[in-house]
């Protein structure tokens, strides 16, 4: 057995977490009458669990079908629902996908019961996970700063930009004195503030984040091109990214990255170790129809 594999295996069989993830969950509504259960931070956390992981996922549902079907799903995975909040007053989270001229859109919903996180007893973890949409409510953002405020954790902020939730004040607050960050290549041309930015150029507009905002390690995704880690972790990269085996969308690949990464840091892996890994399995969640599956043996890797 790995040192890895023991790991993961401790934690799996002593329901004790070490990461809390925060955010959304929620269904994409596609015209057809077809709902793909998702989220980021919920595909991060269903991710960690798939690995051996026993995250804590902290989020907010109604009371409503979809609510039961997302208690039900977790409880089959074995993800953890006491963090889940049940909450009357709103419904749970929906994306309105419309086909244009055979181009999804996507409306993401407001007032649901994500935006309504209320302040509770957690866990003590090592890390935090959030992103950025679920800081657009005041409610959610408010709980997040008093969960950050009386925790020792590490934070690890997953930009993943969605218009028009967000601001450059409210991303600069939360990128400054992040101990990962994790960006695209898009997202970092925009807190770099420059019109666009290669993956072969990037690294100095790495640096420079880094030094501006007192963050420890920058991950970032570049699609096709690639993948890269740099910070007091080390380095590692991989150019280009893998070229999946077979492709169905990439809806879920950056999610999935987020969460092999996450991975490797809890087991102390090697930096190119953990970018390689990611990559890999990035690609092959690209062979998805959708960011997860319930098939537990499309996890080992």
């Amino acid at each position: 057995m790995s040192h890895s594999e023991s790991l993961n295996e401790t934690e799996e069989n002593s329901n004790t977490p070490r990461i809390l993830v925060y955010g959304e969950v929620l269904y994409d509504c596609f015209p057809d009458g077809r709902k793909i259960l998702g989220g980021a931070p919920f595909n991060v956390a269903w991710g960690l669990k798939g690995f051996g992981h026993q995250p804590y996922f902290m989020s907010a549902v109604g009371q409503d079908t979809e609510a039961e079907e997302i208690i039900s799903r977790m409880t089959d995975w074995g993800l953890r629902t006491d963090g889940v909040q049940r909450d009357a007053d709103h419904a749970t989270g929906q994306v309105e996908v419309t086909i244009v001229d055979d181009e999804p859109q996507y409306t993401i919903c407001e007032e649901r019961a994500w935006d309504f996180i209320q302040p509770s007893t957690t866990p003590d973890v090592e890390m935090i996970y959030h992103g950025s949409l679920v800081l657009r409510n005041a409610q959610s953002r408010d709980t997040f700063e008093h969960l950050v405020d009386t925790s020792k954790a590490k934070r690890f902020f997953d930009v993943n930009l969605r218009q028009p939730y967000y601001t450059r004040e409210l991303l600069n607050k939360w990128v400054k004195g992040a101990d990962w960050v994790k960006l695209n290549i898009d997202e970092l041309a925009y807190l770099a503030e420059v019109d666009t930015v290669s993956f072969d150029d990037a690294e100095p507009l790495v640096d420079t984040l880094r030094e501006k905002f007192n963050v420890a390690n920058v991950l970032l995704t570049a699609g096709g091109e690639g993948a890269l880690i740099k910070g007091a972790v080390g380095y590692g990269s991989i150019r280009p990214a893998p070229t999946p085996k077979q492709f169905v969308d990439t809806v879920g690949a950056g999610d999935s990255f987020t969460a092999v990464t996450i991975g490797g840091i809890l087991n102390q892996e090697p930096v190119e170790q953990i970018v390689h890994r990611a990559a890999h399995f990035a690609a092959k969640v690209c062979g998805l129809n959708g960011a997860t599956t319930s098939d537990r043996s499309f996890y080992q890797i």
